[in-house]
Formats: structure tokens, sequence, C-alpha cells
């Protein structure tokens, strides 16, 4: 396997040099530093946008996590239940350190737990993780919906006086595929 360049873009929308990262990306830290825990700012802690409603910035975490095709399938074999490393390990085409180095970031981004069953640890999905995506999501959909909301009404009031409606802005209607 080989090694993949990761670019990060700053608020500014300047993109910052490339880095190497291994085959296993590691944990992303609250301020979007390599190698922190991700779990260390839920609900928008150091490093989250402001006004960015709680879990928005912990979404976004998790939203890079399941970046990777191999943590995608870790949930989706954990969506059927919990499994050990080794139950995890024979159904991919990796190895059960790569399985455990996935499940420590799906674990930190908070979309995985685990929990001791005799001499085993089971991992399952985190039953609260998908919100925290949702409401990273929800950020953009709001906008969204409240500047068609605005648009309807401001569109019913100039009915109501006769006025010519105006015409939609780009921001209030959703984009069309234009060919």
């Amino acid at each position: 396997m080989g090694t993949y360049r990761v670019h990060r873009v700053d608020a500014s929308g300047s993109v910052a040099a490339p880095a190497r990262a291994p085959d296993v990306a590691p944990a992303v830290a609250a301020d979007g530093a390599p190698g922190g825990t991700p779990a260390a700012a839920p609900g928008g802690g150091a490093g989250a946008e402001p006004g960015a409603e709680p879990g928005a910035r912990r979404g976004e975490l998790q939203l890079d996590a399941l970046g990777d095709a191999r943590r995608r399938d870790i949930v989706a074999l954990l969506a059927d239940g919990a499994m050990s490393v080794g139950m995890l390990a024979e159904r991919l085409p990796i190895s059960r350190p790569a399985v455990s180095q996935h499940l420590k970031v799906l674990k930190n981004a908070g979309l995985v737990r685990d929990h001791a069953e005799g001499t085993r640890r089971l991992y399952g999905l985190d039953p609260s993780g998908p919100a925290d995506v949702r409401a990273y999501l929800d950020r953009f959909w709001n906008n969204h919906l409240a500047a068609f909301a605005e648009y309807v009404s401001e569109d019913a009031v100039r009915r109501r006086s006769g006025a010519p409606p105006r015409q939609p802005t780009r921001g209030d209607e959703p984009e069309r595929n234009r060919s």
C-alpha cells in the first residue's frame, strides 16, 4: 500500500502544504492538527467554528474518520452487531493491527465503543455517533431552508401587494445540473 497526501484548508480558504500520511490515518486533534484525540472536542470544543451547533465539530471529525474505505467497511460490519478485532480481521483483507488502528480512530471520533466480555474486547457502534454527523450536516441544510423560507415569505407579501415577483438569487434555490 502507498501513501496519500492530505491537504488542509484553513478558515481563510488557503490550502496548507500537503502532508504525507500512512495507510491508516492518525486521529486528528480538535484544532485539525494530526495526532490528537478527536473525542476531546465533542460538542464543538477548541477549534470549533464560532456559532457551530453542539456536536457539529465532532460530526466533522466523524466524517473525516469515515473518509477511509476500510473504516466504512468496519462500520458496516459493526452495524450487524458487536465484534472482536479478530472477527473483523477475518472478514477484511487487512491485518489485526490495522483493524485495531482503524478502530482506535473510529473510537476517538465517537463512532465506535468497546467493552470487555470475558477475556476479549468487543467493538460496536456508538448510537450517539450519527447524531453528531447529522448536526454537522444540518448546519448547511438549515441555512438553505432559512433562505428558502425568507424567499417564500417575501414572495407571498409581493403577491398580496400586486408587485411583480423578484427573480430568485443563487442562494434561494438549489443548483441545477446545467449542461
